[in-house]
């Protein structure tokens, strides 16, 4: 009974697997080869769509190779095909654990790199247009419309400190990102606007993408962790149904 249930949780997982996979496959392909028809916009941008084509249609083949190797392989019992899901699937899940222990020695790292190079193009913008005393000027509207649209996306205003970080003694004025009715696109001539106050984001963006990174954090983690647990009893099924065809013959 207990042989079959988790022949039965292989099958099914792996049918699964197989699908998403092929969808990724499919999809990944049909924009490769018709994305400009489609989207004749992205031209411009064509080497960071295949970036994100190319592995995109790598993982979906992977995934429903190993699909078809776990959902054969105990619906039939045969030890080849077994064997190659559980190595496949046991590298997966090392590459997992590498990645989770990477990920929690780095964050530190890769938090304060995030955090210089926001402080790098928010001081050039506050000294360029708030202090107006800045030596090298933001000439890129790409860098300008980083500045706003990093605020008006995370709810927030300023590096740190909510609004008093762009306001001074004679400027009370904020970037249009501080307000909650920002359209967006439209970015006036100085940069600045005068904005309700209850329109204003009143915390920090620093603060406020910490707060955020916080919470999406334990939320990955778990579904990591809930992941690997899945992982790890198709390990086990694959190795129960490996042992019932050794039975068997």
């Amino acid at each position: 009974m207990c042989e079959f249930i988790m022949k039965t949780i292989l099958i099914i997982t792996n049918v699964v697997v197989m699908v998403a996979g092929a969808i990724m496959l499919v999809a990944g392909v049909v924009f490769f080869t018709k994305k400009f028809d489609f989207f004749p916009e992205l031209e411009d941008y064509s080497t960071n769509v295949n970036s994100v084509l190319i592995p995109m249609m790598v993982i979906g083949g992977v995934l429903f190779l190993v699909g078809v190797a776990g959902c054969f392989g105990a619906a039939t019992g045969k030890s080849g095909l077994l064997n190659i899901y559980f190595v496949v699937l046991l590298v997966v899940l090392v590459l997992e654990i590498i990645v989770v222990v990477l990920a929690i020695v780095k964050k530190q790292a890769f938090v304060d790199a995030t955090e210089d190079a926001a402080k790098k193009l928010f001081e050039k913008y506050k000294k360029q247009f708030v202090e107006e005393e800045s030596a090298e000027e933001l000439t890129d509207i790409t860098e300008i419309l980083a500045v706003n649209s990093a605020q008006s996306i995370f709810h927030c205003c300023g590096l740190t400190k909510g609004p008093s970080y762009w306001k001074t003694d004679s400027q009370t004025d904020v970037p249009p990102g501080c307000c909650s009715d920002w359209n967006g696109e439209d970015i006036p001539e100085l940069k600045l606007e005068s904005c309700a106050e209850d329109k204003i984001y009143k915390t920090g963006c620093t603060e406020k993408v910490n707060d955020l990174a916080d919470q999406f954090g334990v939320i990955i983690l778990i579904i990591v962790a809930s992941v690997m647990a899945f992982e790890i009893l198709c390990l086990i099924a694959a190795c129960c149904s490996k042992k019932n065809d050794q039975v068997l013959a």
